[in-house]
């Protein structure tokens, strides 16, 4: 009965919708899909070489120092600057 009153809360908050947001703000386990690279032609290319391009899925497995990403599944570790130049959109 109480259940009832007061009603379940076992869902977790919605995370807030964006139209994007930079790959530096993810936290450690969120997925995403890469909107846009905003980084220099060399460095773009490079990443495109790696598997990181626009449309592919990445998950965050480490944030801490840098970030280190599961790409396609291998990892890739990026610097800091370089993952606020990538623009993502968390898919969950």
């Amino acid at each position: 009965m109480l259940k009832r009153i007061f009603g379940r809360r076992d869902k977790a908050p919605a995370a807030p919708a964006c139209g994007g947001c930079p790959l530096a703000a993810c936290a450690t386990g969120c997925k995403a899909a890469v909107l846009r690279m905003d980084c220099e032609h060399g460095e773009a290319h490079r990443l495109r070489g790696m598997g990181l391009f626009e449309g592919s899925m990445v998950r965050v497995l480490d944030s801490r120092n840098g970030m280190l990403l599961e790409v396609k599944g291998c990892k890739l570790a990026l610097g800091q600057s370089l993952a606020s130049s990538i623009q993502v959109l968390p898919v969950g």
